[in-house]
């Protein structure tokens, strides 16, 4: 293997591994500043309170904006790479999965916009574009799973199914996180409180994404490729020729 192929393998396994853990901890953090987290998860949180959380922790909102920009593109670069591994020329499947990653990365940078415009116009003291800024934000948890996080998850599927890259089970596993994001799309459109469920199956996502990158890593090793899963079918016989 030469070095340049093995320095792929472990930037791969890197990016799978650090860039959700990275998501994680954007989501976990906050629940460290209680007056943040009773906002960012209040059904209905007060202009007033809105307003206060961002002043008092624009720092902490900054740094968040960060770690969650920096993940998603490190989370899109080894799905990516897996479409690539997985791909042969199978057609639809990876395109899809790389417009799924496009609109997760836009869908991403727009709500960093709005989180660090509630930090500023908050530590300004500017009530109107804070509270504006911060519904704006709010949405995102309502739109990931309409379509960035079904056209990832069902292509992985079924481009994980299609290969020998990696288990048949994270195929399956993929296909039913796409398949519930795409349901908890639907109903959170006229159901905000199904955020929850969607945050759920973030978490899920997260377990998934490093279990993928470090199982990848192992298994691509120096002379191993990986073809396409083999069609089902069966040895001819060699007494007759027929398929058993």
């Amino acid at each position: 293997m030469s070095s340049d192929t093995s320095r792929g393998r472990h930037l791969i396994m890197v990016c799978g591994v650090a860039g959700p853990l990275m998501l994680a901890a954007y989501f976990t953090v906050p629940l460290l500043a209680s007056p943040l987290s009773g906002v960012l998860y209040a059904a209905h949180p007060s202009t007033v309170q809105i307003v206060d959380a961002g002043r008092r922790y624009h720092e902490l909102l900054n740094a968040g904006t960060w770690l969650q920009a920096t993940g998603a593109l490190l989370a899109v670069i080894f799905f990516l790479a897996l479409a690539d591994i997985t791909a042969h020329g199978r057609g639809l499947a990876p395109k899809i999965m790389q417009l799924g990653s496009a609109v997760l990365l836009a869908v991403v940078l727009a709500e960093a916009v709005f989180t660090l415009s509630w930090a500023s116009t908050a530590a300004g003291g500017v009530a109107a574009s804070s509270r504006a800024s911060f519904d704006l934000m709010s949405m995102f948890i309502r739109v990931f799973p309409v379509v960035p996080a079904p056209a990832l998850y069902l292509s992985a599927g079924w481009l994980v199914l299609g290969s020998t890259a990696l288990p048949r089970a994270f195929g399956r596993l993929a296909l039913a996180l796409g398949t519930a994001f795409a349901l908890t799309g639907l109903i959170g459109v006229f159901v905000p409180a199904a955020s929850a469920a969607t945050a759920g199956l973030s978490g899920l996502q997260v377990l998934w994404i490093i279990a993928a990158a470090i199982t990848l890593h192992a298994r691509t090793r120096p002379g191993r490729e990986h073809p396409p899963a083999p069609a089902t079918s069966a040895p001819a016989s060699t007494s007759g020729g027929a398929a058993r």
